[in-house]
């Protein structure tokens, strides 16, 4: 879940490659992840956002564009909203890694956070 951090950043732990991959939105240009929050937002909102992906302690920084939004917990899905990854230096790291994790996955029928 994501929570406020100082300054009224976001952080969001993703603990597990299952989470990830429901999180993750290939389909949107450059991916995008997805952030459950009770934070409202808007579509457009420019967001930052402190990422930890699976098996790292490592607080990844990332700035986008919210592109996605589900207002209320339903069907199994939670609230929040998906940000774009950035194309900058650090969103091709984010890219790159979370398709690493996902290597075999991304193309898979498994239901998702938005999907």
């Amino acid at each position: 879940m994501a929570m406020p951090g100082r300054g009224g950043i976001l952080t969001c732990n993703i603990e597990s490659i299952d989470t990830l991959y429901a999180s993750y939105l290939s389909f949107v240009n450059n991916g995008a992840l997805f952030v459950p929050s009770d934070q409202p937002q808007q579509l457009g909102n420019e967001v930052f956002i402190a990422i930890t992906l699976p098996n790292s302690s490592e607080r990844l920084p990332m700035n986008g564009k919210v592109v996605w939004i589900n207002s209320k917990t339903q069907a199994g899905r939670p609230a929040g909203f998906a940000v774009q990854i950035g194309s900058d230096i650090a969103g091709q790291r984010i890219k790159n890694e979370v398709e690493r994790l996902l290597a075999g996955k991304i193309d898979s029928l498994q239901s998702t956070y938005t999907m």
